[in-house]
């Protein structure tokens, strides 16, 4: 009999690690959470990541599912992990999953935010997590370009299939919003999944539009071109971070 099967909500700060996949002799979210679950439980557990985000990137809803033998209050459990953990990782929620469920696998969207802070000087309490472009920026014509990539669409210029060839992905929502203080703003994209780049590409070829390098219509030839030789962009790592991931069924 296989162990029982959880689901988290994870929340971390990716500027020092190489991503949330495991890789040798380098410092990731997934290694990090298995080791402290082995730490705990003394038995090797394999964490399954919904979204796989690269060096220097962030979540504050990244969803991840485990198998392990744990006898005790589920609480316990929760509490032990985030003592152990370090400080710039956290579970925010800890549950019993049904046994088919599986973070990747079972998730039907991911939304990403990419925050920018678009002021002439820049703050160094915000650089983290925020891409500063001193120079001004159109926002209007960033909207009306961003709102092009909604609905299934070949996203070949803006990444690379993380396994296989599949390129066509569908945008459920793409668009600008003000941030939590002047000069922020963010860009926030659903999909049913996403390419490895995608949105940092995207939002580096929307920057460019926004500056008045690119227009309207060449964002959307690059979009149609498939072409992702003709993106010669991507943003920051810092800016972006997973939002939230979303399961047709209760988890």
């Amino acid at each position: 009999m296989s162990a029982p099967n959880y689901c988290a909500t994870v929340e971390y700060d990716g500027t020092d690690y190489h991503g949330f996949q495991l890789q040798p002799n380098r410092a990731t979210i997934q290694g990090e959470l298995e080791r402290a679950l082995e730490r705990i439980t003394q038995q090797g557990v394999r964490v399954n990541g919904a979204g796989r985000t690269d060096a220097g990137v962030h979540a504050r809803g990244q969803v991840i599912s485990f198998q392990v033998s744990w006898r005790h209050p589920l609480g316990d459990l929760h509490r032990a992990l985030n003592a152990v953990l370090p400080a710039d990782v956290a579970i925010r929620d800890l549950a019993a999953a049904d046994e088919r469920f599986h973070a990747r696998f079972s998730a039907r969207s991911r939304t990403y935010v990419y925050t920018v802070y678009n002021n002439t000087v820049r703050s160094p309490l915000l650089a983290r997590f925020a891409h500063h472009v001193p120079s001004p920026l159109n926002v209007e014509a960033m909207t009306e370009a961003a709102a092009e990539l909604v609905g299934f669409h070949d996203m070949a210029a803006f990444g690379q299939p993380p396994t296989g060839t599949q390129t066509v992905r569908c945008v459920y929502q793409a668009g600008w919003r003000p941030g939590s203080r002047p000069g922020l703003i963010e860009f926030e994209i659903q999909a049913n999944a996403f390419l490895r780049g995608m949105v940092r590409r995207i939002v580096g070829s929307l920057l460019q539009v926004g500056s008045g390098m690119l227009t309207r219509d060449e964002f959307v030839a690059l979009l149609a071109s498939r072409d992702l030789a003709r993106c010669g962009v991507r943003a920051p790592a810092c800016g972006l971070c997973l939002e939230r991931v979303s399961y047709q069924d209760s988890i």
